[in-house]
């Protein structure tokens, strides 16, 4: 159990994922939802526990900040997960290893194999070790579209994409992901490298009883009352984003005085302060910036000539061809910045906060950041 007391049991869930599992209805989940919704904390506080519940081993592993270094990283952390419950021992791998990196101590630390093929084998070997034992293994990999950002990654994905599918009726698998670009490129496209590998799903928002939970949370920190409604409605002005809600009901308790609307005034400023969409912003450049104007107002058949036109005129310029604007889509798409929707030609902001920020930001909107 977690000692959260913030945190909203997601137990049903978790429960109809594991029976899949166990049933052998599937043996890989893809779960999409944009930054804040809750992955992240399903997976640590629901999914592990009820798995440990049932004697399975799991190894939890983000891929978000491991960027071209994802193969020695994550076959680090297998490596540690390995002899953590005692499959494999560590001098199995030491004669491999050419360099541990500084700094960091143990064999949680990334390292450097004498044959690059090693992290392969290393993968296959430690897969079948586990995929040997009395019972079932769940990975759970977050933010998993990181390794679509990459071309460095592409034989390590294909190795991870072979020994999962060798391995699928003992090691499942949760992936998560916050770009719904990045997802499509890992498993919806023909060539995707892990095409038609798992149910690709949108992770479920936030029921009512979420809000009904923070409120009675609330009570019992505070003796102080918040009415369920009036944050139910807010909650709905933030696109149901579980993070910020909960965000303001803590800064309510810290700060008797406030009311739930200054609460509410102070968090959107916040994040309209937030350097992180500043930064995306800043390191876009002047063509990007009008794109992402232009698709967050809803505009449609960017490639026309009279939107080419228009675009070349703002950048002070003769003409705009469509090679150009397409390498620009492209490199909105790369940055998992920008997705493709189902019409042709559609796209759309990947997170839908940062698409607020645009809109505050750049078209004197008010209090559109909810």
């Amino acid at each position: 159990m977690t000692s959260d007391i913030w945190h909203y049991p997601r137990t049903e869930l978790a429960k109809q994922v594991l029976g899949m599992f166990e049933s052998g209805l599937s043996s890989a989940l893809v779960f999409f939802a944009p930054r804040r919704m809750g992955k992240t904390e399903f997976l640590l506080k629901d999914m592990r526990p009820l798995a440990h519940r049932h004697h399975w081993p799991v190894l939890y592993f983000s891929f978000l900040d491991v960027g071209v270094h994802a193969k020695e990283v994550f076959t680090s952390a297998l490596v540690e997960f390995a002899i953590e419950t005692k499959v494999m021992k560590w001098e199995k791998f030491q004669k491999r290893i050419k360099k541990i990196e500084a700094g960091i101590s143990g064999v949680h630390a990334g390292f450097e194999f004498r044959d690059p093929n090693e992290a392969k084998t290393t993968l296959k070997e430690i897969m079948q070790a586990l995929a040997k034992q009395p019972h079932k293994t769940l990975l759970l990999l977050d933010e998993v579209q990181i390794l679509a950002l990459d071309e460095k990654n592409k034989y390590f994905v294909a190795a991870l994409r072979t020994v999962l599918d060798i391995y699928k009726d003992s090691i499942k698998v949760i992936f998560t992901g916050s770009s719904q670009e990045g997802l499509r490129r890992m498993f919806s496209k023909s060539d995707a490298p892990f095409f038609h590998f798992g149910q690709n799903l949108p992770f479920p928002e936030m029921p009512r009883d979420f809000i009904e939970h923070l409120v009675t949370i609330f009570h019992r920190a505070t003796h102080r009352n918040l009415d369920a409604e009036s944050l139910w409605k807010i909650f709905l002005k933030m696109n149901r984003v579980p993070q910020l809600i909960r965000s303001l009901v803590e800064r309510l308790a810290l700060h008797p005085d406030l009311t739930v609307q200054q609460a509410e005034k102070q968090l959107l400023q916040d994040l309209i302060d937030d350097r992180e969409y500043a930064t995306i912003w800043d390191n876009s450049s002047v063509l990007e910036q009008l794109l992402l104007k232009t698709i967050t107002r809803g505009e449609k058949e960017l490639f026309s000539e009279a939107k080419r036109l228009a675009l070349a005129q703002k950048l002070g310029i003769d003409e705009l061809s469509v090679s150009m604007l397409q390498s620009t889509i492209r490199s909105l798409k790369r940055k998992t910045i920008v997705g493709s929707l189902p019409e042709r030609g559609g796209y759309s902001i990947d997170d839908p906060n940062f698409k607020n920020w645009i809109e505050q930001m750049t078209m004197g909107g008010e209090n559109k950041l909810f």
